[in-house]
C-alpha cells in the first residue's frame, strides 16, 4: 500500500491497461495541506545514489496500494494528498481462504468482519474491519525518519524505532512513507485507483475500505531515496529493501505481500508493505513458508 512523498507525476504509467508505478504522491492526492521532505541532511549521502537510479522501472508493477499512511500523512517536506471519493468493490480473482473462525458467519457478499482490536486478525480480501474500527494507542511519528503525519499504535513505536536505528547503522536510511489508515481514508485511495486504472487494475494494488492492513495501526510503508521514496517494485532491490527483507522479521515486523504470491494474496508484489505482529510470530511465519495470510488463516 503506498504512502505518501514528492516525486514528480512524471513516473506515472504510459500503458494504464497494464501494471505500473504509481508515485507515492499520486496517493495522497486528498489530504490536507501541503509538505516538504525534511530529509536533507538524513539523505544527503544517498543523493548521488537517488540521481543515479531514480524511480527505476517497476517491472510491469502496479505500485503503491493505497495512500497515505493515515488521514493526514506526507512527508517531512513535501506535498501530498489523497484520492477522494466513494467506493463499492468486488472482490478480485484470488480464491476465497477459510474463515478465520470456524464459526465466522460471512455477509451476504461473502465476507467475514474480523473483531477491531486484534492484531494477528486476517485482512484479505474476504476478510475485513468495520467502518468504525480505529486501534487504540496512535501515536504521531516525529522524527526525520517518517513523512509527516504518519500514525502507529504504541505497541510498534519502540521496535519500529529499533528496526530504523539498526538499519541506519549498516549504512541504510529507511523512511517510513504510509502507515496507519482509517477505513474512510482508505475509501478514498481505493477509488482513486478504480478512476484511474479501473476495477480490475486498481484490485490488485489497493485494498478495499475495511480490507487494509493500514486500518489496524499496525503495518507502515517503507521507502528510501534511491527509488525517489515512492512505492515501487525497484525497491525491493535497493540495499535498504533487501535489508528489509533479510532482518525485518527480527523486529516484527512480517513482508504481507511477497514475490510471486498473488495468486495467493490476490495483490501484486510488495516490497515495501511489512506489518507488525511481534518478534515470536514474525519468527513462526518465516519459518513455516507461508504467507503472512496463510499463516493467520491456518
Amino acid at each position: 500500500m503506498s504512502g505518501a512523498t514528492p516525486a514528480s507525476a512524471t513516473s506515472r504509467p504510459a500503458d494504464p491497461g497494464g501494471l505500473m508505478a504509481i508515485p507515492a504522491r499520486a496517493i495522497l492526492n486528498g489530504m490536507q495541506g501541503s509538505r516538504t521532505l525534511a530529509f536533507a541532511a538524513l539523505l544527503l549521502p544517498f543523493l548521488l545514489l537517488a540521481c543515479g537510479d531514480g524511480p527505476q522501472e517497476v517491472d510491469s508493477t502496479v505500485v503503491a496500494r493505497s495512500p497515505a499512511a493515515g488521514d493526514e500523512a506526507s512527508p517531512p517536506s513535501t506535498p501530498g494528498g489523497e484520492p477522494a471519493s466513494d467506493a463499492t468493490v468486488e472482490a478480485s480473482h484470488a480464491a476465497p481462504p477459510s474463515p478465520a473462525t470456524p464459526t465466522a458467519t460471512p455477509n451476504a457478499d461473502g465476507v467475514y468482519i474480523v473483531p477491531c482490536g486484534d492484531i494477528l486478525v486476517p485482512l484479505d480480501k474476504f476478510h475485513r474491519l468495520e467502518e468504525d474500527c480505529e486501534p487504540q494507542g496512535l501515536v504521531l511519528l516525529t522524527g526525520d525518519y517518517a513523512f509527516e503525519g504518519q500514525r502507529v499504535t504504541e505497541d510498534v513505536l519502540p521496535h519500529l524505532l529499533a528496526l530504523i536505528e539498526a538499519a541506519a547503522a549498516e549504512g541504510h536510511v529507511i523512511a517510513v512513507v504510509s502507515s496507519y489508515r482509517s477505513f474512510e481514508t482508505q475509501r478514498n485511495t481505493y477509488q482513486y485507483h478504480v478512476d484511474e486504472y479501473g476495477l480490475e487494475q486498481a484490485s490488485r494494488v489497493s485494498a478495499r475500505p475495511g480490507h487494509s492492513e493500514h486500518q489496524l495501526g499496525t503495518t507502515v510503508d517503507f521507502s528510501s531515496a534511491a527509488v525517489g521514496h515512492e512505492l515501487v517494485e525497484a525497491f525491493g532491490r535497493t540495499p535498504e529493501g533487501r535489508w528489509l527483507a533479510e532482518h525485518a522479521h527480527e523486529y516484527g515486523f512480517v513482508l504481507s505481500y511477497p514475490e510471486g504470491m498473488e495468486e495467493v494474496t490476490g495483490y501484486i508484489y510488495e516490497p515495501w508493505h511489512f506489518r507488525w505482529v511481534g518478534r515470536e510470530v514474525a519468527a513462526e511465519v518465516r519459518a513455516s513458508g507461508l504467507t503472512l495470510g496463510q499463516f493467520l488463516l491456518r
